[in-house]
């Protein structure tokens, strides 16, 4: 019933044997959560916070605690941010049409591909800093801590998933698109 009164403006909705119309205002905005969450200007600064949290997260890893397992997780966590970024980017100013869709397939190649390995990575870290009692104090989190370590191997899994799946949905864009940018066939094309 309630999706019925949401989906349209005109719905018909019975209660106790009645039909009755329901009009719904046009001035009102029905965007729901989920379709803000999703919209596109969301999504890219979504991948400038994650730009930023990989360049900030690794310095301080860097300078405060020389945990180089995690300062280079974070480096190559922002890397995929700024690629889904300029995925989103290009995708936004229409520069992707021209793209060949086998460029697409190989960003979408190389993000599955690491974020399998770093999902592995991840659980690996988890298993041995719980095998090894390494502890998140302030002593513990110096060098080697793989409880960080894991945690930004989770988050380049999950930055270069973002890749793999944004890379597909616009080769998907691209593909589609592709045939309304080819040239014309010789045989139906006009010449003066």
């Amino acid at each position: 019933c309630m999706h019925q009164i949401y989906s349209s403006d005109h719905s018909l909705v019975s209660s106790k044997g009645k039909a009755e119309i329901i009009t719904m205002d046009e001035d009102q905005p029905r965007q729901s959560c989920c379709t803000w969450f999703h919209s596109l200007k969301v999504q890219i600064w979504i991948a400038w916070l994650g730009v930023s949290a990989g360049v900030m997260a690794g310095t301080v890893f860097a300078i405060q605690y020389q945990n180089w397992i995690a300062v280079t997780m974070c480096f190559v966590s922002s890397a995929f941010a700024t690629l889904v970024l300029h995925l989103h980017m290009a995708y936004k100013k229409t520069q992707m049409a021209g793209w060949s869709s086998t460029k697409l397939r190989c960003i979408a190649a190389v993000g599955a591909t690491v974020s399998f390995l770093s999902f592995i990575a991840m659980i690996y870290c988890l298993v041995v800093a719980g095998i090894e009692h390494q502890t998140i104090d302030k002593a513990g989190l110096m060098g080697a801590n793989l409880w960080i370590a894991a945690v930004w191997f989770f988050m380049t899994a999950k930055w270069s998933a973002l890749t793999w799946r944004f890379a597909r949905k616009y080769r998907a864009y691209c593909e589609e698109t592709q045939p309304l940018l080819a040239a014309p066939p010789p045989e139906y094309s006009v010449t003066i």
